[in-house]
């Protein structure tokens, strides 16, 4: 089997490749089956293809802990960790005393030498090099089985979602991230324009969208259509193409509906509730304990949050903001509360397991809000109906604004409640709409790391990991500190 080698020196320092070979795939140094043997093996076992291949549809893969001496990192517990990173670097949420996730508090974990970088860096370019790999497996010719159809669309949507990521994370203005992709020829290993990137993320998704047909996953664990019209929908928002954002947001609800108020305060620990669409279901083998979502969140459970004390909070204008007829207002503590906890905790997430709550990476109400940001922009009284349907089911008492600005403040307001904490949502919306970060107000409920940037700072953009710009000659340009 062939390995992807774009980088030069990164290939083996980083990880990326090469390690997704030796490290997940096994197939280089322990196989003699030939490119074609493989081939067959995709077509006749395609799950079991998909599992030598990584699976990592449940992001449960951790980084650092392939470094030996550098460590093994409690903010390293796969793909929730590194978005729950993103979530500490806007204003909506805060903590009461440090822990692990401070680093993103204080913007220490964009800077070039920090390990938080080059652990999202590594992650993301570890599941492109994985999904590159499965691509090579699938045969080029002749008829596919529609299971060996199917597993390319995953594969595909993996590597979509995970450029996605990175592109938002890491771009500068049209300066992208390298490029990797199944045809080595077609590689770059130079930062490519952002436009490029978004153009082989729709590219990929479109393709991933067509060929999913028919697909019944075994668990939400998997990606299915609805997923990758999420991730479709997710793409459109961003690049604000807002006719294609309003399909795929549509389609991405087929067979979901709003979860109900008692739903709301199940704990956000089961990947069985209704409204959930793509998450992990965590269990005795992938709970990664103190390093876990569920220590550093709930604030009623042991771990960093409830047990050390490290307090998880919601900014105090949001709070603020919260009618009392609306039950989220039941995710977050105020003063003279019973468990004795400070003012603004959230209690939203709660785990009744032994550190196996599940985990979120995509749920409906996500799909109504960008269907209705989506609508706000073409038809005002479309996106207000769409909006006041939807938030109806956690507050009997909303209305919707039909004036396009005022309801799309609305709209801005129901995302920062809603998805609180759920999956740097707050991170992407601040980048993407422009707005600036601010911790230092009057009366400000953040204690800790209390300040500001503008709109439009640089440091809302990641450096790309050092070990990346010191191994790859061709990269280009850092991104400013």
């Amino acid at each position: 089997m062939k390995n992807i080698k774009i980088f030069g020196l990164l290939v083996s320092s980083m990880l990326v490749f090469n390690s997704c070979g030796d490290e997940i795939l096994k197939v280089d140094n322990e196989s003699t089956l030939s490119q074609t043997d493989l081939q067959d093996f995709v077509q006749n076992n395609p799950e079991k293809a998909f599992t030598l291949l990584g699976g990592l549809e449940a992001g449960n893969i951790r980084t650092m802990s392939d470094f030996g001496s550098l460590g093994n990192y409690h903010d390293d517990f796969g793909y929730n960790a590194y978005k729950l990173g993103l979530d500490f670097m806007s204003d909506d949420i805060t903590m009461t005393t440090s822990n692990w996730f401070v680093h993103y508090l204080n913007y220490t974990a964009r800077e070039q030498a920090s390990l938080r970088t080059r652990m999202i860096w590594q992650y993301f370019y570890r599941v492109i090099g994985v999904m590159n790999d499965g691509l090579n497996l699938i045969p080029t010719e002749g008829t596919l089985a529609p299971e060996v159809t199917h597993i390319k669309a995953r594969y595909l949507a993996m590597r979509a979602d995970s450029y996605f990521n990175l592109i938002r994370i890491y771009a500068n203005g049209d300066i992208g991230v390298p490029l990797a992709v199944e045809d080595p020829a077609s590689s770059k290993p130079n930062r490519v324009p952002t436009s490029e990137i978004y153009a082989q993320i729709e590219a990929d998704l479109l393709e991933a969208y067509s060929l999913i047909d028919g697909y019944n996953r075994p668990s939400k664990e998997y990606i299915n259509k609805n997923v990758i019209a999420g991730m479709l929908a997710r793409y459109y928002q961003q690049v604000e193409n807002w006719p294609q954002a309003a399909v795929y947001s549509q389609a991405a609800l087929a067979g979901f509906s709003p979860m109900n108020a008692t739903q709301l305060m199940d704990g956000f620990n089961k990947i069985s509730n209704p409204e959930w669409m793509w998450g992990a279901d965590i269990n005795t083998l992938t709970s990664s304990y103190y390093a876990s979502f569920f220590s550093n969140m709930g604030n009623l459970n042991n771990g960093y949050a409830g047990q050390l004390q490290s307090y998880k909070t919601v900014d105090k204008r949001i709070f603020d903001q919260i009618p009392a007829t609306d039950a989220r207002k039941g995710w977050f503590l105020d003063a003279g509360n019973p468990f004795g906890l400070p003012k603004y905790s959230n209690v939203k997430y709660v785990d009744d397991t032994d550190f196996e709550g599940d985990y979120i990476y995509m749920r409906a109400a996500e799909m109504y809000l960008i269907n209705a940001e989506a609508n706000a922009h073409i038809n005002p009284s479309l996106g207000a109906q769409v909006l006041e349907n939807f938030v109806k089911t956690r507050n009997p008492a909303f209305v919707a604004s039909t004036t396009t600005a005022t309801l799309l403040d609305q709209i801005y307001f129901q995302r920062s409640l809603e998805l609180w904490g759920e999956g740097g949502h707050a991170y992407f919306d601040m980048k993407r709409l422009d707005q600036g970060m601010n911790r230092a107000y009057p009366g400000s409920n953040h204690t800790i790391n209390q300040f500001s940037f503008p709109a439009g700072s640089p440091k809302f953009n990641f450096q790309i990991p050092l070990i990346e710009v010191d191994n790859n000659p061709d990269l280009g340009p850092q991104n400013p500190l």
